[in-house]
């Protein structure tokens, strides 16, 4: 008699999460359930990488480890430093008679005695005992778990309310211990150190620009100040009438009322009063752009919190702007126009053109008065004549059109679409979280007209039970990624390709998240960073865990029918595409006829791909490894019979890196049809 032929079937790894579609009009390749898994730009679902603590000190991914063989092992445990004739190292494993060591200094080689304490340990017998492909995975994660109980928290209480990335460096703020004012922190390799806010000391008649860095001298108190910024808020130089603020980084004495302010014995102005030290009340969340004006040199953050008044900071001069309003707490924060925007409540306010000191309305600032309060301030594509920036309120989205407060104009757009607080991004349209989903806002054909688009109607169920908690969100530039981060620690991770929307991933971290940033490295790396709830602040897409913490990671395909629906088949096998580049394991499983009970259900089994990436040297103790493989299909096991499949990818550890699904090939025999 013959056989029924095997047949195979590709699914392709593609579309993201879907919970709403009907099973038989969605393709294979989409997810029922997923977690920790996002949608890669070349294809497949791409298991995500970790998160790790940062403070400036060496990052635990960083880490490298050695391995050494004794001829025994004794009078050395775990933590333990370890010394050669010239050399040092902290000791993360013992296997039989090697010992895993990180942290080196030095070199060694066969016959050196190691010692610990002036104990004796062993005696090196080779330098590089062979280890397994996982053991490699496991001992760089013990590494990385070295380093990271090296880095601290933020100091202070409660959660961290903004993080900043500014040309490389790293800015947090947090309140102090005792919850009695918020404070600036920059990341250093010795950690976390305060920015000091200074002094401002107020002046009038102001003649002549005082640069960045002069002494200001008081002529009658003596006292001194070195001025990090002159802003004029009122009057011109021209005029002899400048008033504003001095801000002072040092200051000496005490400046009085009505004294000539000099400069190398020249009056610039005259002082109001004494210098006030800067302080910043507690709370609040900080929101940060970048601008440059006109005259001025570099680029420099302008931020809110909601609860202070806005600020321009370079990374050492903090500048506290006035507005006007008596309650002087703006809660979003733009610049556009070459005007820097603030909203409090429902006003919309802009400075003078090229001065984001000065809120006159003799100098061009200006206020517009929405229906409802603003939620996020965008700038969105416009044309050299006509700018553009979208304004958002819970249920309205509004753009503000014009250069000026000669021409600005803002008119509503859609009374259906919206933006939640802190979720309003721009890749390569503007993008928000609303009360029904991601609403992506694109320029039309006809500049002054925009679309929207809902993306996320297929997962509207995640979206709605979490519409109340969003907290940050943020973009991944390489992977063309749009994020949004929630109060219980899960996010949504949507992928989107020159507009095209490739699909969306739910994500669950076991901290969680508060604020963002994101920015460039020194060597011009894309960096992102959190703020967490606990304190700490968190390298996004960095490391092979969660902090240490295990990666939870799910993938539950579709059920798919394998082109018959009312037909049985046998499942013989799958034959797994992986890409990575170290390390990987994942447990196979699959859930046959709906995963009723009517079908014998099978275990999960666990399979491994030996991924190693190609790098010479990596430890002064002369070890290294040369390997190279990238891409290997798993061969994997399936029994049973039904009329569908549903495929199940499980990974749970903290050492293996990020690596991706590309496609399954199901081996299968057609049997009867159902009866």
């Amino acid at each position: 008699m013959k056989l029924p032929p095997v047949d195979y079937e590709v699914i392709e790894l593609k579309g993201g999460y879907d919970v709403l579609t009907p099973t038989l009009k969605l393709p294979p390749g989409y997810v029922r359930d997923a977690q920790n898994f996002e949608v890669s730009v070349n294809g497949g679902y791409t298991r995500i990488a970790g998160y790790e603590r940062f403070d400036g000190r060496a990052a635990p991914s960083s880490a490298v480890y050695g391995t050494i063989g004794l001829n025994a092992v004794a009078n050395v445990s775990l933590g333990d430093t370890i010394t050669g004739p010239s050399g040092t190292g902290v000791v993360i494993a013992i296997a039989g008679t090697t010992i895993v060591f990180t942290r080196a200094t030095g070199s060694v080689a066969v016959g050196h005695a190691i010692l610990r304490g002036g104990l004796p340990v062993g005696t090196v017998t080779t330098l590089s005992p062979p280890i397994t492909a996982r053991n490699r995975a496991v001992y760089q994660a013990l590494a990385a778990d070295n380093y990271r109980a090296s880095i601290g928290v933020v100091p202070g209480s409660g959660p961290v309310r903004g993080v900043l990335n500014f040309e490389g460096q790293i800015y947090a703020w947090r309140n102090n211990a005792g919850g009695t004012a918020l404070v600036i922190h920059r990341a250093t390799p010795a950690g976390w150190v305060v920015v000091p806010l200074g002094w401002e000391l107020e002046y009038d008649q102001g003649s002549l620009l005082i640069e960045d860095g002069e002494v200001v001298v008081g002529a009658t108190s003596g006292a001194t100040g070195t001025v990090g910024r002159q802003t004029v808020t009122g009057g011109t130089y021209a005029g002899l009438d400048a008033s504003g603020r001095l801000i002072l980084t040092a200051r000496t004495g005490t400046f009085v009322l009505n004294e000539n302010l000099t400069v190398s014995g020249v009056t610039r102005a005259r002082a109001k009063g004494a210098a006030v030290a800067i302080t910043l009340t507690p709370g609040g969340r900080v929101q940060t752009v970048l601008g440059n004006f006109g005259g001025l040199a570099t680029t420099r953050v302008y931020g809110c919190d909601g609860i202070n008044r806005g600020f321009e900071f370079d990374g050492t001069v903090y500048v506290p702007i006035r507005t006007g309003m008596v309650l002087d707490s703006p809660s979003n924060v733009a610049v556009h126009s070459n005007h820097l925007f603030f909203s409090f409540d429902a006003s919309l306010q802009n400075s003078s053109i090229g001065e984001p000191y000065r809120w006159s309305i003799i100098f061009g600032a200006g206020e517009i008065v929405m229906r409802d309060a603003i939620t996020a301030m965008q700038p969105v594509q416009g044309t050299t004549e006509f700018a553009a920036m979208a304004v958002y309120t819970v249920g309205l989205t509004s753009i503000l059109y014009g250069t000026s407060t000669a021409d600005f104009t803002l008119v509503p757009f859609s009374d259906n679409t919206g933006g939640l607080r802190y979720t309003v991004q721009r890749m390569d349209t503007s993008y928000a979280l609303d009360t029904r989903g991601v609403v992506s806002l694109t320029a039309s054909q006809n500049f002054g007209n925009f679309d929207t688009t809902t993306l996320t109607f297929n997962i509207r169920p995640f979206i709605q039970s979490r519409r109340s908690s969003a907290v940050a969100s943020g973009l991944n530039r390489e992977k063309s990624q749009y994020r949004v981060f929630y109060a219980d620690g899960s996010a949504l991770y949507m992928t989107i390709v020159n507009g095209e929307y490739l699909g969306a991933m739910p994500i669950k971290f076991p901290v969680g998240m508060f604020c963002w940033t994101e920015g460039e490295s020194a060597d011009g790396t894309e960096q992102s960073f959190m703020g967490g709830s606990n304190g700490y602040v968190y390298q996004i897409d960095s490391g092979t865990s969660f902090d240490g913490a295990d990666i939870e990671a799910t993938l539950l395909l579709n059920y798919n029918p394998v082109r018959s629906p009312r037909v049985r088949k046998r499942f013989r096998k799958a034959s797994v595409e992986v890409t990575g580049s170290s390390y990987a394991e994942f447990r196979f499983g699959y859930e046959l006829g709906y995963g009723l009970p009517d079908n014998e259900q099978p275990y999960e089994l666990v399979y491994e791909t030996r991924f190693s990436s190609s790098f010479w040297d990596s430890l002064v103790w002369d070890q290294f490894t040369w390997d190279g493989k990238t891409l290997a299909p798993s061969e994997t096991e399936m029994t049973g019979t039904a009329e569908n499949v549903a495929l199940r990818l499980r990974v749970g550890s903290n050492f293996i890196r990020e690596f991706t699904i590309n496609s399954v090939i199901l081996h299968y025999t057609m049997r009867r049809g159902l009866r």
